[in-house]
């Protein structure tokens, strides 16, 4: 994903590379000081997103939206929160509040992956069977997780054990919150404590299922309706 910062400020510009140095599928293109020096940009190159502020000489950020006529994703960095409104009527993805932390960089950063996913389906005639990724955070490190890898996920307490080919990840997030996130995708919950990967069950048998790796996970009694409904149909 290309991207450009636009912010008359230098030290704005660090903190965003530095943040977005952790994410491997951010390219910054260009380093922009003014609306104009971005305006440029957009028109010689394929940039997908734009940090942007509001308060720089000549043109406002704001302004600067507005003369645009192909506009990549847009997220507003700016230290005035009574321009968030306006923001978002003119359909920026976030409104990041300076200063602002990672975790609050990588929420505004998954709703442009969202959005992109989103376009991609709107734009395509065939369904894919499920995304190429999703990002992960674990207690020191943000883990991009490949779903066709993603064999089964467990529940574990206040975390879950995501279960991939090669290794076991052990994540603080909630089942259910996984299992909203993938109800779209070719994944299934099986029972309170599992959630799995449909491409990965090699054959059932009684109330068990069988997995690609070799484990067996139970059904639940209360989801063996379902199961049988979204296998056998």
């Amino acid at each position: 994903m290309n991207y450009i910062i636009v912010d008359d400020e230098p030290i704005a510009h660090t903190i965003i590379e530095d943040y977005a140095a952790s994410l491997q599928d951010l390219t910054l293109v260009a380093n922009c000081y003014s609306a104009f020096e971005a305006l440029d940009i957009l028109k010689s190159k394929s940039i997908d997103l734009m940090f942007l502020d509001i308060e720089m000489p000549k043109l406002k950020g704001m302004d600067f939206i507005k003369v645009l006529d192909k506009k990549p994703a847009i997220i507003i960095t700016s230290a005035y929160s009574e321009f968030a409104i306006e923001g978002y009527e003119l359909d920026v993805i976030d409104y990041l509040l300076k200063p602002f932390s990672f975790e609050r960089f990588f929420k505004a950063y998954t709703k442009v992956l969202s959005q992109q996913q989103q376009n991609t389906s709107k734009s395509s005639t065939v369904k894919t069977s499920v995304p190429d990724k999703l990002f992960l955070k674990g207690d020191k490190e943000i883990h991009q997780i490949n779903l066709n890898d993603l064999i089964y996920i467990e529940s574990y307490g206040n975390y879950v054990k995501i279960n991939l080919l090669e290794k076991v990840l052990l994540i603080h997030e909630s089942i259910s919150n996984l299992e909203n996130l993938l109800k779209e995708q070719h994944f299934i919950r099986i029972h309170r404590s599992f959630l799995t990967n449909i491409a990965h069950i090699q054959s059932i048998i009684g109330n068990r299922i069988k997995l690609s790796n070799g484990d067996t996970i139970p059904i639940g009694q209360s989801y063996k309706l379902a199961v049988k409904e979204k296998l056998l149909n």
